[in-house]
This record gives C-alpha cells, sequence and structure tokens, in this order.
C-alpha cells in the first residue's frame, strides 16, 4: 500500500509516474462524477448546472472552480500536497470543498488495496496508518491493553475525515479508567445465545471484527480471544429456540458474524425450519468499515445472503440485516451500493447509530447520514445515547440531552421517515424515551449514575431466568415495573420526570360496538381531504404539512410541480386522493414528473385501498409500481405505499402476501394508526395489532395520540390520556421485537410533533 503523499516533497512536473496516474484519475474522476454526479449526493451547490441523474461534464466544472481549467494535473499535484497533512480539516483547493466521496474515489486508486491489519506496535500504526503519536509509551500501552485492527478502506478514510478517524485510530484517552469492563450481557447465556427478552435472543458467532471500533462495548482483549463458536455449538443454541416457542426473531451477531460462514450457514439452515422464529435478524458492520467483505470475489457475499433469504422465504421466515453508522463521512459508494442491492433485492436493511461525543452529537450531521442511508434504502432504527460506558470509551460520552437536541433538530429538518428513536440500552433491557423509560432520579449514592423506569417487571423475566437475584442494580418501583441504574448524564434536570403521575380516575368511553368499528373504517376509507397546510401553496391540490414533505391529489398538475421545483428543502412527497390506484395513467404521469426533479428522493402513495381492498394490488400492479423506483447511486428515488389500520382483526394473510411481493422488489409498506377511543386504546390491543403488522411485513410507522380529524369525530371529549399512551408504549416495548415499536405523533396546526419530548413533562 503505498502512502498517500506519493508526490509531496518531490518535483513531480518532471516525473514520469505522476504523468500517468495524472491522465488515469482524469479519466477516472470524469467518469466518477458521470455516474454518481448529483444533489443527492454532493448538494445543490455543488451540482449547479447538471442535469438531474446525470454528472457529466462536472469534473471539468469542478477543477475549473478550483482555478485548475484544463489542468487537471495540476489540480491532482495541490491536492495530494494537502491529503494526509490536514487531518480532522476537509480539504480545500483553493478555498473549494473536496467531497469526501470523491476523495474516496481518488485514494483507491492511489492507495489500492483491501486488506485487514492487527496493529500490534506503535511502529506499525505509523507505517500502515499514518499515525504519529506524541507520546509512544502510552500509545503502545493502548495498544497493548484494547486490541487495534484496521482495514485499508478505513485507513484511506481516516486519513481525509476525523468523523472516521476518531472511530477507529486509536488514542491515548482510552487510557481513563473510568466505567466497566463490560456494560451490555445477556441475562440468560447458554453457549453461543444469550437472551436479553422473551420473544427474542442472540447468537455471537465470532467475537472477531475486519476493524475495532474504539466505542465498542467489547473492546477489551479478554473478550475479543474467546474462542470461535463451531457449528455444533450453534445446532446447540437452535436446539434451545426451538423448544421454546415465545422465541419470534434471533439476532445473529458478534463481533462479526460474516467471518464465521459455516456457524452462520449452520444457524440459518436450523433456524428457517423452526415453525415459530419469524425473522433472522443479521448485525454486520463490515458495510460501514469492510465493503470488500461483500464486493470480492464477485460478491460472493451478497449472493449468499439474497439465495439463503430465497430460502428462508420458501420457509415463511425472512432475513434482515441490521448496520451500524455513525457518521456520513463512513458511507462509501460501495457501502449504498450494497445497501441498494440488499434492498432492491428484497432483504430490508436498518440502522442504529451509537451517539458518540465530538461525532455526531448535532441534528445536522445525523440528519445528513440518515438522509443518505435512507436513499439506498435503509430504514432508520435507532439512536443509542448515551455510549457504553465502559473503559476507554469516556471521550465518546455525551449527556441524554444532547440527544434530546439532536432529535428535535431531525424532526423540524428532515423528513418523518428519517426520524428514530431515541434509544437507552439499560441493564434490563431498553427503552425509548418518554415512552417506555424515562429517567426517575440520580442515584444517592452515586450521582453518576441515574435510576431509569423500564417497563420490564420480574415476572418478565422469571419466562427465562433459573434465578433473577443475580440481575444486575434494579428495585421495583410504585407502579410494579423495574427501575434501573445506569451510569449516564442526563444533562439537564428538568428531564427527570420522578415518580409517574397517576392517572386521575375518570369517565372511560364504553368499548365501540361493531357498528361503531363499521363507522370508524368508513370514516377512514370514504372521508378524503389533505393534511392542513402549514405554510401557503398554489392550490388547494397540494400541503405543505413538513419543511421536506408535500401531500398532494393525484389531479395536481402544472402548477403544484412548480411550486414543488422551486422549494429544494422539498424530499418526500405524498400522493393521495378517492380512488387513487383507479387512475393508474395519471398517477404513472405524476410519478414520472416527479422523478425529474432533482431534490425529490422519496414519493409515497397514500394508499388506505391496501386495507379494505387488497385484492385490487394484482401481481401487473405491484410490477407497475415497483417500477417506479430508482436504485441508482447517484439520484436515487425511493417508492413507499403509506396505509392506515385502527384495529388488528383488519390485517388479514393477503395483506403479508401482497406486502411481501413489494419488498421483494425494494417498496415498504408502512402503517400509521391513530388511537380511537374504545377501539384499539388499550395496550394489549395495540401489541397485538403490531404483532399482526411485523407478521406481514408491514412497518409500524406511527402511532398519532390526537390531533387528526378521525380522532376529533369518534373520540370528542375524550382525548387520548397520556398515562393511557405511556402504557402503551411500555406494553409494546415489553411483548414486541424493538423493530415493531413505532413513532408516537401529535398532529398540531403547526405539524407533527413527538409525543413524550414535549407532552408527558
Amino acid at each position: 500500500m503505498k502512502p498517500v503523499c506519493l508526490f509531496y516533497g518531490s518535483n513531480p512536473d518532471s516525473n514520469p509516474e505522476f504523468a500517468k496516474i495524472a491522465t488515469k484519475l482524469e479519466k477516472a474522476g470524469k467518469i466518477f462524477f458521470q455516474t454518481f454526479g448529483g444533489p443527492k449526493l454532493f448538494g445543490k451547490d455543488f451540482c449547479a448546472g447538471a442535469k438531474p441523474g446525470s454528472g457529466k461534464g462536472l469534473f471539468e466544472k469542478f477543477i475549473k472552480k478550483c482555478g485548475y481549467e484544463n489542468n487537471a494535473p495540476g489540480f491532482f499535484k495541490e491536492l495530494f500536497s494537502r491529503i494526509g497533512h490536514e487531518k480532522g480539516k476537509e480539504i480545500l483547493v483553493n478555498g473549494i470543498i473536496v467531497p469526501k466521496l470523491y476523495l474516496y474515489d481518488l485514494l483507491g486508486i492511489v492507495m489500492p488495496g483491501d486488506n485487514l491489519y492487527s496493529i500490534k506496535s506503535v511502529d506499525m500504526l505509523n507505517k500502515k496508518a499514518f499515525v504519529r503519536t506524541r507520546d509512544e509509551l502510552k500509545m503502545q500501552e493502548v495498544l497493548d491493553k484494547f486490541p487495534v485492527r484496521l482495514s485499508d478502506h478505513v485507513i484511506r478514510q481516516s486519513l481525509v475525515s476525523s468523523g472516521v478517524s476518531k472511530q477507529y485510530l486509536p488514542f491515548i484517552e482510552e487510557l481513563d479508567p473510568t466505567g466497566h469492563i463490560i456494560t451490555f450481557d445477556g441475562h440468560f447465556k447458554k453457549g453461543v445465545l444469550e437472551q436479553m427478552y422473551q420473544n427474542r435472543v442472540i447468537f455471537l458467532l465470532d467475537m472477531r471484527c475486519p476493524v475495532y471500533c474504539r466505542f465498542c462495548f467489547r473492546k477489551h482483549k479478554s473478550t475479543r480471544k474467546e474462542k470461535s463458536p463451531e457449528p455444533k455449538d450453534v445446532k446447540a443454541a437452535a436446539a434451545h429456540v426451538k423448544n421454546h416457542s415465545s422465541i419470534k426473531e434471533v439476532l445473529i451477531t458478534g463481533g462479526e458474524p460474516l467471518l464465521n460462514k459455516p456457524s452462520l450457514e449452520t444457524a440459518i439452515n436450523s433456524l428457517m425450519k423452526i415453525s415459530h422464529v419469524e425473522t433472522i435478524r443479521i448485525a454486520t458492520r463490515s458495510i460501514a468499515y469492510y465493503p470488500g467483505l461483500f464486493l470480492k470475489n464477485h460478491r460472493a457475499y451478497i449472493k449468499y445472503l439474497l439465495e439463503k433469504n430465497a430460502q428462508c422465504l420458501d420457509h415463511g421466515k425472512r432475513i434482515e440485516i441490521g448496520v451500524h453508522f455513525v457518521h456520513p463521512d463512513e458511507i462509501s459508494i460501495q457501502s449504498l451500493d450494497i445497501i441498494s442491492q440488499f434492498v432492491k433485492n428484497g432483504i430490508q436493511v436498518y440502522v442504529q447509530t451509537p451517539f458518540l461525543n465530538r461525532l455526531n452529537t448535532n441534528g445536522k450531521t445525523l440528519g445528513r447520514l440518515f438522509m443518505l442511508l435512507r436513499q439506498a434504502g435503509a430504514k432508520i432504527y435507532y439512536i443509542f445515547t448515551p455510549c457504553s460506558p465502559i473503559h476507554g470509551t469516556r471521550e465518546f460520552w455525551s449527556p441524554i440531552s444532547q440527544a434530546f437536541e439532536a432529535l428535535k433538530y431531525l424532526r423540524a429538518n428532515f423528513s418523518d421517515r428519517c426520524i428514530p428513536k431515541l434509544c437507552t440500552a439499560t441493564p434490563l433491557g431498553k427503552i425509548e424515551w418518554h415512552t417506555s423509560g424515562w429517567a426517575v432520579e440520580k442515584d444517592k449514592k452515586d450521582e453518576s449514575y441515574t435510576w431509569i423506569r423500564t417497563p420490564y417487571t420480574k415476572e418478565y423475566f422469571k419466562h427465562f431466568i433459573p434465578d433473577i437475584k443475580n440481575m444486575p442494580d434494579l428495585r421495583v418501583n410504585h407502579e410494579g415495573t423495574l427501575d434501573a441504574r445506569f451510569r449516564l448524564d442526563m444533562g439537564d434536570d428538568a428531564l427527570f420526570a420522578k415518580k409517574r403521575p397517576r392517572a386521575e380516575k375518570s369517565g372511560r368511553k364504553p368499548e365501540i360496538s361493531i357498528k361503531g368499528f363499521k363507522a370508524v373504517r368508513s370514516f377512514l376509507f370514504s372521508y378524503y381531504t389533505l393534511t392542513p397546510s402549514i405554510g401557503r401553496t398554489p392550490s388547494k391540490l397540494i400541503s405543505r404539512v413538513h419543511k421536506t414533505r408535500i401531500e398532494m391529489d393525484v389531479s395536481a398538475g402544472r402548477d403544484e410541480l412548480e411550486y414543488i421545483k422551486c422549494n429544494p428543502d422539498i424530499t418526500d412527497v405524498v400522493i393521495s386522493g378517492n380512488g387513487l390506484l383507479s387512475c393508474m395513467s395519471k398517477l404513472d404521469k405524476l410519478v414520472g414528473n416527479l422523478k425529474t426533479i432533482s431534490h425529490i428522493t422519496c414519493i409515497r402513495l397514500c394508499c388506505r385501498q391496501f386495507n379494505n381492498c387488497p385484492e385490487f394490488f394484482t401481481d401487473g400492479l405491484v410490477q407497475a409500481m415497483s417500477l417506479w423506483c430508482d436504485f441508482s447511486i447517484g439520484s436515487p428515488v425511493r417508492i413507499e405505499i403509506e396505509t392506515w389500520f385502527c384495529h388488528p382483526d383488519e390485517i388479514q394473510g393477503i395483506h403479508g402476501k401482497i406486502a411481501g411481493r413489494f419488498v421483494e422488489k425494494g417498496v415498504n409498506i408502512y402503517a400509521n394508526v391513530p388511537i380511537i377511543e374504545g377501539l384499539n386504546d388499550d395496550p394489549k390491543t395495540m401489541v397485538k395489532l403490531a404483532n399482526r403488522l411485523r407478521q406481514e411485513k408491514i412497518e409500524f410507522h406511527q402511532i398519532y395520540v390526537s390531533g387528526l380529524e378521525i380522532q376529533e369525530k369518534f373520540n370528542g371529549a375524550y382525548p387520548a390520556d397520556p398515562q393511557k399512551v405511556i402504557d402503551i408504549a411500555s406494553q409494546v416495548r415489553k411483548d414486541c421485537s424493538g423493530r415493531q415499536i413505532p413513532l408516537y405523533i401529535v398532529q398540531t396546526s403547526l405539524g407533527e410533533v413527538d409525543f413524550g419530548l414535549n407532552c408527558f413533562l
């Protein structure tokens, strides 16, 4: 692997090697921007003047802007003089920022390689990763205490991005002894199997990773040196799952489970044959830091996982892939390509993001990250906060209040489909802040710890833990659920909810009758109106419901399209209308026009007919709608189907068959649910609804707590009680998979707001 400063300090003008590589880089630059150049990856300012979906001529315009018109060798000479010498800063040429995605492409040419390195000495760290340290003795101590592994891919990215280098390159502050050896461990362990929840388990298939994240909760050498399991160990774990019918999902993780293919093969083959297992989830970080794992040998691993998913579908199961991305600079053309390949061929990809100090603790950074990943087809799932408080990670710790501020920024400035759940993995299990859990008080003996209310009970754990006496710090609260003691900093005392207020006794609307249920459904499917606009629009056929989102009638025309073109903040268009799918020619034309608008990333079709007339969705219609998807990396357009449900009895097997056909073609169906008094406002009904949606491959997107017209009509004097919403959220968190948990929303005259962030406190 050649150092990036190949030409630095020499006279490249007289170097024949430089002339050859400059010609090669110029040609590659033209191809790169022609293939990927567009505002969705590089921003509207960078791509000004380029045709939508085409970067033709963009390379020439870029180097001209940098002051090197018709002088590509001069541009590269200047650029390479800066790479590796201004770490942590943007790479500028004459004041113009060079995009990271292009830099990664350049470095892949100048510094080719797809190797992995175990870094055991300071000298090796310098030679392989070009890292010089101010204190070699202390750095060696870090290397001795915490293993370091790097990939060529990460090394290239680290040279031009502090957002990458801070995650993977060792630093002396890791010697800070504050924290624990490990903070996460299953309540029940048996071989490769760990269990934290009644309905799902994890299989730890390999404790190694291609690259070791500095914030990992398994970063100690003792953890990394554990023996990798063999197929016989995996079969024993699968036998345990087979004997426990409450287990619906299995998360295959590590380390990196894809490094142990024999055990992975055994796990998938065994689990797909167990009748009560519905989903096999595979957690991998390699899409971010070692994409070569998927791309080598003619994309063998992608083909393998697609083949295994097809086999799982034959058994009524499915595979999902969970990925970790922390910072937008981690994203490469390769990672976007891998995600798109999975999604468009029927494997859903979901994103989990650790919230790390000085890396992604602002909404703008997270928004850019989530937008890029969503464009490729990934679902935005969790923000984990805080970082696991283990040895060597204190530099990454941040207060919970920062995460709340970041989430508020996301809600105001990005699509609702880019909004994650704000989650903390307490020693007892996960909670979503201010719906299924909250901070009660600081620990009286040690204020670095906080007591967090969780929805779990002792009885819950007795179902799979032989002896709950050995569980971590906990106490029973006055509700009967458990509080967990966890090391974190709330950052704002106003975020302590203390004891949950007891609900006032009041009249309750009786359970809705069959006639009332029919009336709700009739209103839901026959009463059609756009959500009121928060700003002026050209006509009643279009409504601005958010900074980034437009709702429009299928009859909208030239004026409405022109309004969208003139508002580049709009990324999502929701098309609705009575009998939407009865006018396919009109819908096809409208979708086609929207796809020519460079800033539109997602077209969402509000098809309430999916609920009550699923037979309308023939194979031909599914095929026609899926063809609207554009999976190109440079200018992608996602197609999503929005539907509405009120009760689990509405969801039938036919819904799952149709949703499955859409998912196989890269189109997701998501459901919104309004809380209706007497119909679905009790926890058990909502859990049943969440389970039915998951079984039928429909994403549970949002629960509307209040503010919709259907709620004003049927709830009347019984607005949703915040205590009731907390009960629902707690039961869903306790009894369902994390992949079933919705966002809880209040519709206001100024748009949607998150329940819990401003309603409960």
